[in-house]
């Protein structure tokens, strides 16, 4: 049978994303329980800092934006900070005492701040939870309290640009690993790798569940990296490698795998809808398309889903003016300029709902809704996640035995479950 060249034709958007996100992988919820706070300083008048990590060009100058559109409405000023090195600033901020008013927070992040007591669970000040996804309420849920109001949310997908596959004969998009293997071959030459993925397992976990693997069981209560089906996976992401087919962002002198895409040095690339915005602002004439990620040899779908948060400290000192904004910031209006700025999907439901039905190219990212599976939120396991993403690159010249590398992020994994 040939492969469908016209992905998701006759997607309903609004309804994929719906189902999806309150009957796949992020299961729903129960309400979470509104916590009591007292919020400090003053409402106008006050110096705000924001900091995050940003994608690109476009989604900096879209929270810029943001933040002087606020400012201006409300006789604030806010110092919005682009974090380089996101994680390290911001941690830096928190160890010296001056962590910003308001940050980016990632849904594997809130048990480690809310557990140390340096997160002020505001959320329901801003909007009730039947507002956004439940699966994002919960994702920013402790102990049934819930900490900070979700700020977008987004899905991997593979990128192809139309161009080169044009021009090397191809016809239907890849639904299959053996498919995408040959067309990453065939698209291999002069320079240019057929496919990029980022070095981290924050790309590579994909293929763990396209094979019907996973990071942890069900119940959460036992990781599961060392699976059969996980070490197949990181097997045929090493088979690749080595034919130099597949490449990583530092083997091409980019940052990311969609850098090297948009500079044309890889005709394929995995990643998640906030390269829409980059494709716009830093690569206007790169023709291409997105697609699902394709299934594993047992035809089961599978890709990983990020979110994050409007993340307030609890030692913040002008926590009423930090509500505020990110009661601006989480609004319907500005997360449909965020999503046509940087191609984030919004948490609200009726934002979401408006923006796919305005933009059908978000198809292949919604797709993904309904199996997507979510990171590891266990505290301390960045740490663990650092130590096996420093092995990835090695994978390309064998210096990285699968087994060997998930056996050990196994075994430091489950150092963090025990009392």
């Amino acid at each position: 049978m040939k492969r469908a060249t016209k992905v998701l034709a006759s997607l309903t958007l609004a309804g994929a994303m719906t189902a999806g996100l309150s009957t796949g992988a992020l299961a729903s919820t129960r309400v979470p329980t509104a916590a009591k706070i007292t919020l400090t300083g003053k409402a106008t008048g006050v110096k705000l800092s924001l900091m995050f990590g940003s994608s690109g060009p476009a989604e900096t100058a879209a929270v810029k934006a943001a933040a002087a559109a606020w400012s201006k409405a409300t006789h604030n000023q806010v110092n919005v900070i682009p974090a380089s090195n996101f994680t390290q600033q911001l941690d830096e901020a928190f160890a010296g005492g001056t962590p910003p008013d308001v940050f980016y927070l990632g849904s594997q992040q809130v048990e480690t701040f809310a557990k140390q007591g340096e997160l002020l669970p505001y959320a329901s000040l801003v909007a009730p939870p039947k507002a956004f996804y439940p699966a994002l309420v919960k994702a920013y849920t402790v102990n049934h309290t819930w900490y900070c109001v979700p700020k977008d949310f987004s899905n991997l997908a593979l990128e192809i640009n139309t161009t080169m596959w044009k021009a090397a004969g191809l016809g239907a998009y890849p639904t299959t690993w053996s498919q995408l293997a040959a067309d990453a071959k065939a698209l291999t030459k002069n320079g240019v790798a057929g496919l990029d993925v980022g070095n981290t397992l924050d790309r590579l976990g994909a293929f763990f569940a396209e094979n019907g693997g996973s990071y942890m069981n069900a119940q959460r209560t036992k990781f599961t990296f060392n699976s059969p089906q996980n070490v197949q996976a990181l097997d045929f992401v090493q088979s690749l490698a080595k034919q130099g087919i597949l490449q990583f962002p530092p083997q091409q002198s980019a940052g990311w795998a969609g850098e090297a895409f948009g500079l044309g040095k890889a005709a394929m690339a995995t990643e998640g809808n906030w390269i829409i915005g980059a494709m716009k602002s830093s690569y206007p004439s790169i023709k291409w398309v997105a697609v699902p990620m394709p299934a594993g040899p047992s035809g089961k779908r599978g890709t990983l889903t990020f979110t994050n948060c409007w993340g307030i400290p609890s030692a913040s000192k002008n926590s009423r003016a930090a509500v505020s904004f990110v009661k601006y910031l989480s609004s319907y209006q500005q997360q449909l300029r965020f999503a046509n700025a940087f191609g984030v999907l919004p948490s609200r439901i009726a934002a979401a709902t408006a923006y796919a039905k305005q933009n059908p190219s978000v198809a292949a990212f919604v797709a993904g809704t309904p199996y997507a599976m979510a990171p590891v939120p266990t505290v301390g396991f960045s740490t663990v996640q650092s130590q096996f993403d420093t092995q990835v690159v090695n994978l390309a010249t064998g210096g990285a035995n699968p087994r060997t590398m998930l056996d050990q992020l196994q075994t430091n994994a489950e150092a963090l479950l025990r009392p």
